[in-house]
């Protein structure tokens, strides 16, 4: 027997529209949480779907990017283990407490310049 075993920590990823036109990439963790990334920022939503129901109270926090920094549609290129390649190069790297923004795979992979981190702990 063969057992398959994967170091993702992203078990499946879609896009969606939020209520305002808006649209995002909603990535399921592995440990059931949803990470969305929308043009301007990223968040942590309790679950999937959450971002999409106002009514769900499920968003527990979010990073709003820099100024003039802006991602487009697909927003995810690539995933693998915890890196993920956004469009337009930039890169995130999902750790065990946290996700970090970086400009490129680079210096996601060296860790330096972070744009912005979020943490992944849910109160």
């Amino acid at each position: 027997m063969i057992i398959e075993n994967s170091s993702d920590l992203i078990r499946a990823w879609k896009l969606l529209t939020l209520v305002d036109g808006t649209p995002v990439a909603e990535a399921e963790l592995v440990n059931g949480n949803a990470l969305v990334i929308s043009p301007q920022s990223i968040a942590l939503f309790r679950r999937p779907g959450d971002c999409v129901d106002p009514l769900a109270g499920g968003m527990i926090r979010n990073e709003a990017l820099a100024q003039g920094l802006a991602l487009h549609s697909p927003f995810i290129e690539e995933h693998r283990a915890g890196f993920v390649g956004l469009t337009g190069g930039l890169a995130l790297l999902i750790g065990l407490n946290d996700v970090r923004m970086y400009p490129n795979r680079n210096d996601a992979l060296r860790n330096q310049n972070v744009i912005c981190e979020l943490s992944l702990a849910v109160d």
